[in-house]
């Protein structure tokens, strides 16, 4: 009878043949079963019959009616260092499925005895193909693993040369998209910030520009009074006409006034307010006769300078300008006498004064929401200055400042002649 332990049948290992058994059963009979384990001679002799088992073959003698042991040869292949340190891995991983163990009576030269061998042929196959297997799925689990790991490396050296490059100043060039993981939501909050940079980058820069030419705006407001003072006192000190010496020491009062304001504006919007901020007006009702007043002062200045000057209104009675019920429009007074020195500072530079300077009015022909009230001023360009190109501050300060009154100021030049028209909207007496 053969008794088979803990191997799986299917299992694809080698299983001992009959030849194995006949070989067993016909060497056993040339052998006495040891009385007792301690039966030294009768156990030496068994020694041959041991020695003709492989290393993978143990075989161990029993008696048959007490089953005591008496003999037997443990597997020469569980000697070897290498092979039992892979057995015992494989053994306690498998839980002994590569033991064969059989059980046979078997006839000896003195009697019957109960053998027991145990093959461990299969551990040849079974344990490397185990190890094999184990470090197969270890490795492709490995592979796998950093497969997604070099995914998202390269996602993140990508993520590191973007946020590069927004270091170097470049906020133009969007991030690329990671996905929905973490990598993807850091990518997309970095976008967002650098959106964010190239918003407040611009915003500063605008307002460092803005910031220029206010300053830029506002000196060059501040040259016309000065030369308008310099112009007055000039006369005060030749004594050309005295009788209108305090006429004049009042206008360099006035011109004082303009100057500190001016430069007091400066320095509060250009180191006190943000300059993102408009600059804040005052508009109120003002006088056509109040508007003209200012033009004649400034045509009395160029009288001064040597200009020929006219005005004429061809389309309004001298009542539609002075009688309380004349119209009225709504201005800022400072900023009416900025444009007004800007324009006519450009005429001290570069008019001629071989020509006239002429201010004519026109006044709308009816009263709506459209109504505006238009004043030419026109004047003759110096030979000299005709060809040279300004930068024009003055122009643009004046054309801001009408469209911030809700008016508008309309240039027209040539090589030799020019014409700037202001237009305000008008209100009902």
């Amino acid at each position: 009878m053969i008794t088979e332990t803990n191997l799986p049948i299917m299992l694809p290992v080698p299983q001992p043949d009959e030849n194995f058994w006949t070989m067993l059963g016909t060497e056993a009979l040339n052998y006495d079963i040891p009385d007792s384990e301690s039966d030294t001679e009768a156990v030496e002799k068994l020694q041959s019959l041991f020695d003709r088992l492989d290393d993978y073959t143990g075989l161990y003698v029993y008696g048959l009616e007490d089953g005591i042991y008496r003999a037997g040869q443990y597997p020469r292949c569980m000697g070897k260092e290498r092979f039992r340190f892979f057995f015992d891995v494989g053994y306690s991983l498998t839980d002994g499925v590569t033991e064969q163990r059989h059980e046979r009576n078997t006839e000896f030269k003195n009697g019957y005895a109960t053998v027991i061998v145990t093959f461990y042929h299969s551990s040849i196959f079974i344990f490397p193909y185990f190890l094999f297997s184990l470090f197969l799925s270890v490795g492709l689990f490995l592979l796998i693993l950093l497969f997604f790991i070099n995914r998202k490396m390269k996602q993140v050296v990508l993520l590191k040369q973007e946020i590069l490059r927004m270091s170097a100043g470049d906020l133009s060039t969007p991030l690329v998209s990671s996905g929905a993981d973490e990598i993807g939501v850091l990518s997309r909050e970095l976008d967002h910030l650098r959106l964010t940079l190239d918003q407040n980058i611009r915003q500063e820069q605008e307002a460092h520009q803005s910031n220029r030419e206010l300053i830029a705006a506002l000196s060059h407001d501040l040259r016309t009074p000065l030369t308008v003072l310099h112009g007055y006192l000039d006369i005060l000190q030749l004594d050309r006409n005295p009788d209108m010496q305090n006429t004049y020491v009042t206008r360099c009062l006035q011109k004082t006034d303009d100057i500190r304001r001016l430069t007091d504006r400066m320095f509060e919007y250009a180191l006190v307010y943000d300059v993102s901020e408009p600059e804040q007006i005052r508009m109120i009702p003002f006088s056509l006769s109040r508007l003209l007043g200012l033009f004649r002062e400034q045509m009395d200045f160029l009288e001064l300078a040597g200009f020929h000057t006219d005005i004429s209104f061809p389309d309004a009675d001298i009542s539609d300008i002075t009688t309380p019920d004349a119209l009225t429009i709504q201005a800022d007074p400072e900023l009416c006498k900025r444009i007004l020195n800007n324009l006519f500072s450009n005429i001290l530079k570069y008019g001629s004064k071989q020509e006239t300077v002429t201010l004519s009015m026109q006044l709308p022909p009816e009263i709506n929401k459209d109504a505006a009230l238009c004043l030419a001023l026109k004047n003759t360009v110096k030979p000299e200055h005709s060809a040279v190109e300004s930068n024009r501050i003055g122009l643009k300060s004046s054309t801001r400042n009408m469209e911030r009154m809700s008016g508008k100021l309309v240039v027209f030049q040539t090589d030799t002649f020019f014409e700037v028209t202001l237009s305000f909207p008008v209100t009902a007496p």
